[in-house]
Order: C-alpha cells, then sequence, then structure tokens
C-alpha cells in the first residue's frame, strides 16, 4: 500500500468509494437511483478544481482504496466550482420541487444540493480557510491508513500556506467524529445534522 496524488483517471473509483461510504461512512451501494450524485458533490469538484491536493492509497496494483481531497482556499474554490462545475451538473439533474419537500427522496434530497450547493460557514473561513473530505473502504479502516492520508492532506495544505483546515461530516457519523478528535481536531460547530471539525496547520 502506499499514498500517491490523485488524478482524473481515478474518478470513476474514487465515485465509487463514495458510495461504498456514503450512508454516513457505510456502504450506500442500492440506495440511491443515481449513485453518481454521490461523486458529483463531494469528490468530482476537487479532482478537477484542486487536484494538487487530492490523494488516494492504493493497493499494489494501483486500485485506490481510500481518498482525502482537499482545497486551499475554501472561498476562491467555492467560487469557481459555481461558475464552472455545478451549472453543467444542474443541466444533469432536475431540480426537486421545493413544495414536495417533506416527500423528497434521497436521491432528490442530494439533487437539491446539485441546485444549491452547499457553503462552509465563512465564520471560521479566517482560520481554516481549507477544507478536506476523506473516505476509505470498509478493509482499510482502522489501520492507520487514515491518518496517514490525513497527515499527506495537512502538509500538502501547510506547504501551500494554509493556517487551518476543516471537515464537515453528518452528526451521525461517530465513528468519524472520534476519528477526527484522535488526530488533533476539534469541533467548531454543529448545526442541522451536520459538525464541522477543524486544525491549525
Amino acid at each position: 500500500m502506499d499514498i500517491r496524488l490523485a488524478t482524473k483517471a481515478d474518478q470513476e473509483r474514487l465515485y465509487e468509494i463514495c458510495v461504498l461510504t456514503g450512508d454516513s461512512g457505510k456502504d450506500a451501494t442500492g440506495i440511491f437511483e443515481q449513485p453518481d450524485l454521490l461523486g458529483d458533490i463531494w469528490v468530482g469538484p476537487y479532482l478537477h478544481l484542486s487536484p494538487e491536493h487530492c490523494f488516494v492509497v492504493q493497493n499494489q496494483t494501483g486500485q485506490a482504496l481510500g481518498y482525502c481531497i482537499a482545497t486551499l482556499d475554501t472561498t476562491s474554490f467555492e467560487t469557481v466550482a459555481g461558475a464552472t462545475w455545478w451549472p453543467e451538473k444542474q443541466l444533469s439533474y432536475t431540480k426537486p420541487d421545493e413544495a414536495q419537500k417533506e416527500n423528497w427522496s434521497r436521491d432528490e434530497r442530494l439533487t437539491h444540493l446539485i441546485h444549491n450547493p452547499l457553503q462552509s460557514p465563512s465564520e471560521f473561513l479566517e482560520d481554516f480557510p481549507s477544507h478536506a473530505h476523506i473516505n476509505l473502504v470498509a478493509e482499510m479502516q482502522g489501520k492507520g491508513w487514515g491518518k496517514k492520508l490525513m497527515t499527506t492532506m495537512e502538509d500538502s495544505l501547510r506547504s501551500a500556506g494554509s493556517v487551518g483546515v476543516h471537515l464537515i461530516l453528518s452528526s451521525k457519523n461517530l465513528d468519524a467524529l472520534a476519528f477526527y478528535q484522535a488526530i488533533g481536531y476539534h469541533v467548531i460547530f454543529e448545526r442541522d445534522g451536520q459538525i464541522g471539525v477543524a486544525k491549525k496547520l
């Protein structure tokens, strides 16, 4: 096993990993009618707009078994994604009817995020301007590779001048919260089913 920079050629596999970990860290296979939704939200923008801070852990054959993807400047990233990534995706996914929000399917809840992209809380961006996402397939969890990926990502951001990084996770994903806290992250906010954790670099 080793860690390397991700490339656009990894996209299909990283989308698969996104599904394999897409139910608050557990396998979401079969849950979504359009499984690419998860990758289009949480993987694709980073691979295309911030490749220099995207890493994978791979096996001996070069297959990715986990990833940690990040962006140096959240504000700039969200601006560029708003101009170049989301408009194309919005053409691919039908905007769900707000009047039926109480009855939205899982797909429709994610499609809403395509049309209304998530924004990092601006009040934390001075101290933690970078943000990241990490996912590992089940058999890679608990073996130290998550910490190694996070360290690689942090070193990359620090070398590029970042003073801090944050991640946002589901409030249901207590295993992930425990992992982040174990490697030096602290909670900076809790709201709307989400928890934000951050670390100074």
